[in-house]
């Protein structure tokens, strides 16, 4: 499935973060150094939240509009998320069968060596 969800991205000064939240369930929380890196594991969050949800059986959450979050933090902004759990579960699995074969030519070449 397709999904887009808002997230909401917030400078921590402190320790030099951004803090994303996901308004639509309250554990949904990643952070990342650069604003780069805050998207990607935001993605990552969603996609691994929603393609569990899917998995189990648990209630998918109903997104919120964009328009409907309201910021009041002048460090914070909210922009759309988006998540393809299909593909997620497919990377993952490809990620999967990768580890295996390296794993496999790792032992090959102890065994050799």
């Amino acid at each position: 499935m397709k999904y887009v969800y808002p997230a909401v991205f917030t400078w921590y000064e402190p320790e030099q973060v951004y803090i994303v939240k996901f308004p639509d369930a309250d554990n949904w929380i990643t952070d990342g150094y650069s604003l780069g890196e805050a998207i990607d594991y935001a993605t990552d969050v969603l996609n691994l939240m929603l393609s569990g949800a899917e998995e189990s059986g648990e209630p998918i959450p109903k997104a919120s509009k964009l328009e409907d979050i309201k910021i009041t933090d002048k460090n914070s902004f909210a922009q759309y998320i988006y998540a393809d759990t299909e593909l997620y579960r497919e990377m993952l699995q490809l990620k999967k069968i990768l580890d295996m074969k390296k794993r496999n030519k790792a032992k090959r070449f102890r065994k050799t060596a």
